[in-house]
């Protein structure tokens, strides 16, 4: 199996999880505290989750957002407002 036939796994399995968990609930939390490292494809999937949730009148909250999520969203040029109001930043 080639790297790239695992990353895409692994991105469409957490694609498949974040949408059942919006449909599923009224709002998720997804906790980002032991994030060590992401790139553009994880940053793609906390946005469409976002949308997702949008668009089904939900909410998304990201706990504990590491320096490393905060310094992947600014070199990507996404702010967290730019996720939309259905993302709530929690510090804690």
């Amino acid at each position: 199996m080639l790297p790239e036939d695992c990353s895409l796994r692994m991105v469409r399995h957490l694609f498949d999880q974040m949408t059942s968990a919006v449909q599923a609930e009224a709002q998720v939390e997804i906790d980002c505290s032991a994030l060590a490292v992401i790139d553009l494809a994880g940053l793609q999937l906390l946005v469409s989750a976002a949308r997702t949730a949008r668009a089904a009148g939900k909410r998304i909250s990201l706990r504990a957002p590491s320096d490393i999520l905060n310094a992947a969203l600014a070199r990507a040029g996404i702010s967290p407002a730019q996720l939309g109001d259905c993302v709530l930043i929690n510090k804690a």
